[in-house]
C-alpha cells in the first residue's frame, strides 16, 4: 500500500469519527435540552432605601428617588469593623438596625408566557416581607435558609412588574432574650440586614419538575442517593416530584442520566408514567452504574443526574442535581471512615454570614469561593456551619473540594419554645429538602443546645421524612445538657473535644481553639504593633501575639483530637475573624481566624496547613527581620519526622521529637541578618524545606488585583480586591512595615475600602495602614462598565497606580441568563498522608467518670478533671500548687472538680457543664474580688462560710440538684478581674 492510500484512509477514518463524535455530541445535547425551563439571575438593579415608607408595595408607587442596588447586597456594609470589641463574648452592636425596602422593575420576555414563574431567594436577614405588584406574597424570619414564591397568578405580560421586599434586621438588646428570633444577634452573627444573598427567577412549563422549596411552595425537588456502593458498582436512585398544571392528564416519559465530571452520559434510563390534570406526584427510577468513581475528601469526584421530562417526543422540562458517590462510617472506637479509608476530620466552624471588613455579609458567590480555597489549600476537610446553615454556594463548594459537612437549620444557644422553636423546626425541614442531595453533608445538626424528647422526635421524624436514605447522623451541640439526648442523637458533637461524653457513640468537635490573635502582631520580639501596648490590652481575655496563637494550633489539636484514634476530629473556631461576639478589646473583630477579615492569612494558618496537608510541609512560625542583639527560640511546625535549622547555612540543631505531634522548638536562637532555613525528614530523607530572609528597608507600594475567574463584572455588586504591600527594591514585601497608606481613586466603581485590625473608624476610607507589610482593600462594582484607577502613595515611597476595567453583563428588563461566578474546579487525587506523627497509647473515649458529676464537659483552654473525696491536702487546680487545707466539715468527702486556674480571666455561657447523677447539694466556691458570675447572683445561696486557698478567701455558694437535672456554669468573670484572681471551685455531695 503506497504512504499516500495510507494517509487517506487514516484521515478519512479521522474525519469518520470527527462526524461520528460531533452526532454523539449533538445527541447529548438533545437529550440533555432544558427544554422550556429559564432560570434568571435576578440580582441586578433593584432599588433600596434605608427607610420605611408607606404603601411601598403598590405598584405605581414613585422610587425614582431610591439608590439603585443589586444583590447580594446590605445596608450594614458602612457600619462594621469599626468598633472595639467589647468583650465578654459580645459582637459589634453599632450597626444601623431597622426596617428598609427593596424594589425591582422587570420585564418578561414574551416566550415566558404562559409559563409558571417562581422566585427563590437564597435567604435575606432577618425578617422578610415579599410583594408582588401590590399582592402580599408572605413572610421569612430565618434569616439563613432558601425560600419562594408562587409569582404566576399575579404577573404581567408586555408590561411591568414590580416586587417590592421589606427587610427588617433588628433585635431585642439581650441575646437570651432575643424572642422570637434568638440567632438574630451579634452575639452569633453580626446583624448584617438585606437581600445578602443570591435571587434567581424560574420560568417553567406548567408540567415541570418542582424546586426544592418547601416553604410556601410544598415541594421537594428531586431526591437521590446511591446505595451498595463499592468501587465495582453502586444503585442510585431517583426520586423525582412532577407537577402538572394543566388540566388535562398528561403522558410522559422521564428520563435520568448519569453525567461523569467531563460531560460524557454513563448511564440513562427512561419510564413512562401518566400522571393527572393539577397533579403533584414522585416518581422513582433506579440506575447501575459500574465501576463508579468514589467521593473521598482526598479525591472529591462528582457527577451529576440531569432529568428530563418529556410528551409526545418534546422535553418540557430538564433539572440537574449533584451526586457524589460514597460510603462512609463514624466509629466510636477507630474515628471516620469513608469509602473504607480512615481519614482524620480537620477543620473549621465558620459563620454562615461569612463577613468581610468594607463588606459585610453581602459576598458575590466567587469572594465566598476564594474562602473556600484557602481552607482547602491549608488542608482542611471538615466544615461546621455556625448555628445556622450555609448557603447553597457554599455547600455545593463543600461537595466540589471535599468538605465533610456539619450542616445545622437556624438555632442560638438554647432549647426553645413556642413561636422560636415553630419557626426553628419548619427550617430545619426546609434546609433538608434544599441541600440533601449534596454528598458533602454528612451530619444533620438538629440545634446548638440539647432538646426535649418531643423535640427530638420532631427532628428525626423530618429526616426520616425527607432524608430517609442519606444515612447521615444527627447531633446537637450540647446535647449532653439533656439526660434524654442519649435516646436519639447518633454523633456526639463535642465541645472543645477534652474527650468524649457518650461511650457508645462516635464523637466530632464542633468548636475547638476558641482562642484569638490578630494578624497584625508577629511576636514579643518584634516592634510594638498596637497590641501590647494598646489601651484596651489589660482587657484582654487573650494576649496572644501571632506567633504564639500559631504554636497553640498545634497544643489544642493533637491534644483534643489529633492524638486520639477513636476521635473523628474537628473544627477549629473559626475561620474568618469577624466582628461577632469576641473576648479581646484591641480588637475591632473576633480574631479567633486563622485569616483576617479580608482573608489575609496569618501565620496560624500556615501552620495548620503544615499539620494538615498530606504532602510533606514544613513553616517556619514568624519573620526574620529582628533588632540586633536579639535571641529568641524558634518554632518550625512540619508533619515530617524531624526538621534541620539553619542559620546561614550553619546548622543550629537537629529536632526529631516534636512537641504536640508538629512543633519543632529550637531556643536561644540568636538573629543574624541574612536568612533561616527548616529541612524537613522522614526517614533520614529530605522531603520540604523553607528559607525566610532578612528584608530591605521600605522601598516601594506594591498593588496586586484579585478578580473572579471570569473578571470583575458590572453588574453592581461584584469585588475586585486589591492587595497594597510595602516592598523592599527586590520585591519583597517589609514584614514589618504598619505606615499609612493614601489612596486616590476615580472611575466605575464604589470604593469599600478594607480595615485595622486594631483601630476603630478604619473602614471605607481612602487611607489605611499596612499591617505586617501588606493589607487589602476592595471595590464595588456599578452596573455601566468601565474602569478605575487607583494611586497608592506614602511619603518615602515609590508611589503605585493601578487600573482594573469592568466587564459589561448583559441584562434586559431586569433579567439576565448570566449566573453568578466560581471557580471551575476540576478534583484531583491528592495522596495519602506523608507521615503521621506517633500516637501515644492508653487513649479511650470516656475516662472522666463520676457518680454525681455525669456527662461532664468542660470547655475552658484547659482541662478539668473529676476527682473524689476532697479534704486537707487535695490539689485544687490543676495548674497551680495550692492545696485544700482547712474547709468547712461539710465539703469533706465531696467529689470536686480540679480546675484550670488559667481560665480564671475567661467567659463563656458553657464552660462548665454536667447532669446530676443523683439528688445532691453543689458547692461553689468563689474569689470575691472577682465579680460575681451571673449564674452564683441568681441561682446559689451564698452560704456566708467561706475557706482559703493560698492567701486568697473563697466564698461558698450552694444549690441543691435533683438527679437527672442539667447543671451549666458559665465562665469566671464578664468583666475587670485582678491580675491573680482565681478561677472558682466545685464541689458535689449526695443529698
Amino acid at each position: 500500500m503506497s504512504k499516500l492510500k495510507f494517509y487517506n484512509i487514516v484521515a478519512t477514518f479521522i474525519l469518520l469519527c470527527f462526524f461520528a463524535s460531533n452526532l454523539v455530541a449533538q445527541e447529548l445535547e438533545k437529550d440533555l435540552t432544558q427544554g422550556n425551563r429559564s432560570k434568571y439571575n435576578f440580582n441586578l438593579d433593584w432599588k433600596f432605601i434605608r427607610e420605611n415608607p408607606a404603601n411601598a408595595e403598590a405598584i405605581n408607587f414613585n422610587d425614582a428617588s431610591w439608590s439603585n442596588v443589586s444583590c447580594p447586597h446590605t445596608f450594614n456594609d458602612v457600619d462594621t469593623f469599626d468598633n472595639f470589641s467589647p468583650g465578654g463574648h459580645y459582637g459589634e452592636s453599632e450597626q444601623w438596625r431597622g426596617t428598609v425596602w427593596y424594589r425591582k422593575h422587570f420585564k418578561l420576555p414574551k416566550s415566558d408566557k404562559g409559563k409558571k414563574i417562581y422566585i427563590e431567594f437564597e435567604s435575606v436577614r432577618q425578617i422578610a416581607d415579599v410583594y408582588i405588584n401590590g399582592k402580599y406574597l408572605g413572610k421569612n424570619q430565618t434569616g439563613f435558609i432558601p425560600f419562594g414564591y408562587d409569582l404566576t397568578p399575579y404577573l404581567k405580560y408586555n408590561e411591568e412588574n414590580v416586587i417590592a421586599v421589606k427587610v427588617n434586621n433588628d433585635r431585642g438588646d439581650d441575646f437570651r432574650d432575643n424572642f422570637p428570633l434568638v440567632w438574630n444577634h451579634e452575639h452569633w452573627h453580626p446583624v448584617h440586614g438585606g437581600i445578602y444573598r443570591n435571587v434567581f427567577l424560574h420560568a417553567v412549563d406548567p408540567l415541570h419538575i418542582t424546586l426544592p422549596l418547601y416553604d410556601n411552595l410544598k415541594t421537594v425537588g428531586t431526591y437521590l442517593y446511591a446505595e451498595n456502593i463499592s468501587k465495582n458498582h453502586a444503585d442510585i436512585t431517583v426520586k423525582t416530584e412532577i407537577f402538572n398544571e394543566y388540566n388535562n392528564k398528561k403522558n410522559i416519559v422521564i428520563e435520568n442520566h448519569v453525567v461523569d465530571a467531563s460531560g460524557k452520559i454513563v448511564k440513562k434510563v427512561s419510564n413512562n408514567h401518566v400522571i393527572e390534570g393539577n397533579q403533584k406526584l414522585i416518581f422513582d427510577a433506579q440506575l447501575a452504574i459500574e465501576n463508579p468513581k468514589l467521593w473521598y475528601t482526598r479525591n472529591p469526584y462528582m457527577y451529576k443526574v440531569v432529568t428530563s421530562v418529556k410528551e409526545n417526543n418534546k422535553v418540557l422540562d430538564t433539572y440537574e442535581t449533584p451526586l457524589g458517590i460514597r460510603s462512609f462510617e463514624f466509629n466510636k472506637d477507630t474515628g471516620f471512615h469513608i469509602n473504607g479509608e480512615y481519614a482524620k476530620l480537620h477543620g473549621w466552624g465558620q459563620k454562615p454570614t461569612n463577613s468581610w471588613a468594607g463588606l459585610g455579609a453581602a459576598l458575590p458567590d466567587w469572594l465566598r469561593d476564594f474562602t473556600y480555597q484557602l481552607m482547602d489549600e491549608a488542608g482542611g476537610n471538615f466544615i461546621r456551619w455556625g448555628h445556622c446553615a450555609g448557603s447553597p454556594a457554599e455547600i455545593a463548594m463543600g461537595n466540589k473540594y471535599g468538605f465533610v459537612t456539619l450542616m445545622p437549620g437556624v438555632a442560638g444557644e438554647s432549647e426553645d419554645e413556642g413561636e422560636t422553636w415553630d419557626i426553628r423546626i419548619a427550617a430545619f425541614r426546609d434546609m433538608i429538602v434544599y441541600y440533601r442531595n449534596n454528598p458533602s453533608i454528612f451530619i444533620w445538626e438538629g440545634g446548638n443546645w440539647a432538646e426535649s424528647a418531643a423535640h427530638y422526635e420532631q427532628i428525626l421524624d423530618i429526616i426520616n421524612t425527607f432524608d430517609p436514605n442519606g444515612k447521615r447522623l444527627m447531633g446537637n451541640r450540647r446535647a449532653d445538657n439533656a439526660a434524654v439526648s442519649e435516646n436519639y442523637i447518633s454523633i456526639e458533637i463535642g465541645t472543645e473535644g477534652w474527650e468524649g461524653e457518650y461511650p457508645n457513640l462516635p464523637i466530632i468537635e464542633s468548636e475547638y481553639c476558641r482562642d484569638e490573635s490578630p494578624r497584625r502582631v508577629w511576636d514579643e520580639f518584634s516592634r510594638d504593633d498596637n497590641f501590647f501596648n494598646h489601651p484596651n490590652f489589660d482587657r484582654n481575655t487573650y494576649k496572644f501575639a501571632s506567633e504564639e496563637f500559631a504554636v497553640k494550633q498545634a497544643d489544642h489539636w493533637w491534644n483534643k483530637m489529633g492524638k486520639k484514634p477513636y476521635h473523628s476530629g474537628g473544627a477549629n473556631w473559626i475561620f474568618s475573624d469577624g466582628p461577632h461576639g469576641g473576648r479581646c478589646p484591641t480588637e475591632v473583630t473576633r480574631a479567633g481566624g486563622e485569616v483576617d477579615g479580608v482573608r489575609l492569612p496569618k501565620e496560624a494558618f500556615y501552620a495548620l496547613k503544615s499539620m494538615w496537608r498530606l504532602e510533606p510541609q514544613v513553616h517556619i512560625v514568624g519573620h526574620w527581620n529582628y533588632d540586633k542583639e536579639t535571641t529568641k527560640p524558634i518554632y518550625v511546625i512540619s508533619n515530617c519526622a524531624a526538621v534541620k535549622l539553619f542559620v546561614n547555612n550553619e546548622l543550629i540543631g537537629i529536632d526529631s521529637i516534636p512537641d504536640n505531634g508538629y512543633v519543632y522548638k529550637f531556643d536561644k536562637v540568636a538573629w543574624k541578618s541574612g536568612e533561616i532555613r527548616a529541612e524537613a525528614y522522614i526517614d533520614d530523607v529530605l522531603r520540604t524545606s523553607q528559607t525566610k530572609k532578612t528584608i530591605g528597608e521600605p522601598f516601594a507600594i506594591k498593588l496586586t488585583p484579585i478578580t473572579g475567574p471570569q473578571g470583575w463584572l458590572a453588574d453592581g455588586s461584584d469585588i475586585a480586591l486589591i492587595d497594597v504591600e510595602v516592598v523592599d527594591k527586590d520585591g519583597n514585601r517589609c514584614p514589618l512595615d504598619k505606615g499609612r497608606i493614601d489612596f486616590t481613586f476615580s472611575g466605575a466603581g464604589i470604593w469599600r475600602g478594607g480595615y485595622n485590625s486594631g483601630k476603630e473608624n478604619t473602614t471605607n476610607n481612602l487611607y489605611l495602614d499596612t499591617e505586617c507589610g501588606i493589607n487589602r482593600v476592595a471595590i464595588r462594582s456599578l452596573l455601566k462598565s468601565g474602569k478605575v484607577k487607583i494611586t497608592a502613595k506614602r511619603d518615602g515611597l515609590k508611589a503605585a497606580t493601578l487600573e482594573i476595567a469592568s466587564k459589561k453583563v448583559k441584562f434586559k428588563n431586569g433579567l439576565t441568563s448570566e449566573m453568578p461566578q466560581v471557580y471551575n474546579v476540576v478534583a484531583k487525587e491528592e495522596p495519602l498522608p506523608a507521615h503521621t506523627p506517633k500516637i501515644p497509647l492508653g487513649e479511650v473515649g470516656v475516662s472522666n467518670k463520676s457518680l454525681l458529676f455525669k456527662k461532664f464537659s468542660y470547655t475552658g483552654d484547659s482541662p478539668a478533671v473529676l476527682r473524689t473525696n476532697v479534704f486537707w491536702g487535695k490539689k485544687a487546680y490543676t495548674d497551680l500548687p495550692y492545696n485544700y487545707t482547712v474547709i468547712p466539715k461539710y465539703l469533706n468527702g465531696c467529689e470536686y472538680v480540679r480546675m484550670p486556674n488559667s481560665d480564671s480571666r475567661y467567659w463563656a455561657r458553657d464552660l462548665l457543664q454536667f447532669i446530676a447523677g443523683d439528688d445532691m447539694i453543689l458547692y461553689v466556691g468563689h474569689d470575691d474580688r472577682v465579680p460575681r458570675p451571673k449564674f452564683l447572683l441568681e441561682e446559689y445561696e451564698d452560704t456566708g462560710d467561706d475557706f482559703k486557698l493560698g492567701d486568697v478567701t473563697m466564698s461558698i455558694f450552694k444549690l441543691e440538684v435533683k438527679a437527672g437535672e442539667s447543671v451549666v456554669m458559665s465562665g469566671n468573670s464578664d468583666g475587670e478581674t485582678p491580675k491573680d484572681a482565681r478561677m472558682y471551685v466545685v464541689m458535689a455531695k449526695k443529698k
